[in-house]
């Protein structure tokens, strides 16, 4: 196994990221500068719903873990389902040029993002409960952990702080 560190230049920032290259013949490897531009690719597809671009980031059988969710989604056209009923509740957008973080390491990416996110339409709950949009803004961090096999992530994990956006958004005390 041969360990490589390596430049990559994200708007104008330098990082750096670890490439590892195994020794295996026919084995493809996907470099990590080449998942941080994917995951980069996926989050621009995000803000511009442009969903045949997000559907092709995430595997068939993608696991899904949301903040406050007691179980993932799992499989790509349920996370595209959710992810279009998302926008119906929530203007949103990920400030991803430049990430406030970026790194990866083999099969890893991590991403840390600003996130706005406006309620304008009504936010169906778990249990049934219909709520009313507010119309109000939440600005909070938005963290990404993706799994990458083959260009595409087979498990995702979300994290922003619930309880603060659900207070920005009047929607608690």
């Amino acid at each position: 196994m041969i360990i490589l560190l390596s430049p990559l230049i994200v708007g104008s920032h330098k990082l750096f990221y670890i490439r590892v290259a195994p020794k295996q013949v026919g084995v493809v490897v996907v470099s990590v500068k080449e998942h941080l531009e994917l995951m980069q690719t996926l989050d621009d597809a995000w803000n511009g719903q442009d969903w045949e671009t997000f559907k092709k980031r995430h595997a068939q059988n993608v696991a899904v873990y949301w903040p406050g969710q007691p179980e993932p989604t799992r499989g790509r056209e349920a996370h595209f389902r959710e992810s279009v009923e998302f926008f119906k509740t929530f203007d949103n957008r990920l400030v991803n040029r430049p990430y406030k973080i970026l790194f990866g390491q083999g099969d890893y990416t991590c991403s840390v993002a600003d996130w706005t996110a406006t309620m304008k339409g009504p936010m169906k709950m778990a249990n049934g409960k219909v709520i009313q949009p507010t119309h109000k803004t939440a600005r909070l961090e938005f963290c990404t952990v993706a799994t990458w096999k083959d260009k595409e992530i087979t498990e995702e994990r979300l994290f922003y702080d619930v309880a603060s956006m659900m207070k920005q958004l009047g929607l608690s005390p």
